[in-house]
Order: structure tokens, then sequence, then C-alpha cells
């Protein structure tokens, strides 16, 4: 069986909370036994422990909050991330006697342009567009999603006929860094290339159509 790094990030995490109590039981009686020893409610020893204290446990936190919540990784980081690579044909709908593969649908989130929703055979399935685009020209490999490592598509035209789901995730590895993070074996990031023959068979819905 193999080892889940994430206990590391967990333990770490733990350790930080245990070591936030020690510090503040831990001043408060230095700062009492001041008081009843010693009458003084300052004293420059104490203050430098209490900064050197406080001062390395929000070193702790600023650290493991940053590898936890705000490292980012590249999907070309071949030590931090490993793709796997999906693809599927797509079934064509029909409506208005007019066949597609899949539907554009505008989103009224600032935060998404809008959604594709395509078919599969037994399944259907919605993606925003900030992790998909539609390739219907003579490259298979649109503009946006080239920012993204693929194999080789053109084999995937041919034997797919134009009409294709690539689906790429990057998923975090079982090591050590990313486990600090929490992030050994979960999702990094996903992006979906869904390939027509042309813009023809993509039905374009309107957000004020109902």
């Amino acid at each position: 069986m193999q080892l889940n790094w994430n206990f590391l990030g967990l333990i770490i995490w733990i350790m930080i909370i245990v070591a936030i109590v020690a510090v503040v039981w831990n001043i408060r009686q230095r700062h009492l036994k001041m008081i009843v020893v010693q009458k003084k409610h300052r004293s420059l020893p104490n203050s430098v422990l209490d900064i050197g204290e406080v001062g390395i446990i929000l070193i702790a936190i600023g650290i493991m909050f940053y590898l936890t919540f705000l490292n980012k990784v590249s999907v070309k980081d071949t030590q931090r991330v490993y793709l796997n690579y999906d693809v599927k044909p797509l079934v064509m709908q029909t409506k208005n006697d007019q066949g597609f593969y899949v539907q554009a649908k505008e989103s009224p989130s600032k935060n998404v342009m809008q959604y594709y929703t395509y078919w599969v055979k037994g399944a259907k399935f919605t993606v925003p567009g900030n992790n998909a685009s539609i390739s219907d020209g003579h490259q298979p490999i649109s503009l946006n999603a080239k920012n993204y490592p693929w194999p080789q598509a053109e084999k995937y035209d041919k034997k797919y006929q134009y009409a294709y789901v690539m689906t790429m995730v990057a998923r975090y590895k079982n090591n050590v860094i990313n486990g600090l993070g929490l992030h050994a074996g979960n999702v990094a990031t996903d992006y979906s290339l869904i390939r027509v023959p042309s813009s023809t068979f993509v039905n374009i819905i309107h957000s004020e159509a109902k």
C-alpha cells in the first residue's frame, strides 16, 4: 500500500495549532510570573521572547498557507503533476432538423463567459468555458488549448471524423512537496478540447433565449 504524503501536511497543521496554544499559554504564564514575582508589567527579555515565539508561529503559518492555498502548479511541471488523457467520440444531436455536436450557452456569471454541453455515448457533459474550448478549424488544437500539452491529435481527426472530445486531467503526484500542501493525489486542473468538423455543428444559445 502506497504512503499518502498528505498525512505530512496534516500533521504539520496539527503541530502548528498545538504550538499556537502552547505559545499563548507560555506567554501568559511568563507575564503572570513577572507580575507576581518581579512586580513588573513589562521587561525587555520577555518582550523579545514574545516577539520571537509569535514570529516563528507566523512564519510557519505563512509557509503552510502558501503551500496549501497559493502554490499554483503548472501542468508542464513534471515533478509536481502527471497528465491523463481521455478521448471520446461525440454523439450528434438534432434540433429543428439541424444536427450539432456541442451546445454553447452564454453564462450570466462574470467569472465564466460561457458553458459548453456535449454528448458522448451514454452521457452528457457540461463544462465551463474557462476549462474548455471548441476547435473547428484545420488545426485540431484551438488557440486557447495550446497553453496545455497535448498528444498528436491528427490521428483522432481521422479516427473520429473530426468529432470528438479530448480531456486532459492534471493530477498532483504523491510526493512530499504536494503532501505538505495537502494536494497529493488531487486534481490540479482539467481541460476539455471539443473538436467539431465546422462551426455549423455548434448550437449557440444566447442568455436571453428560453
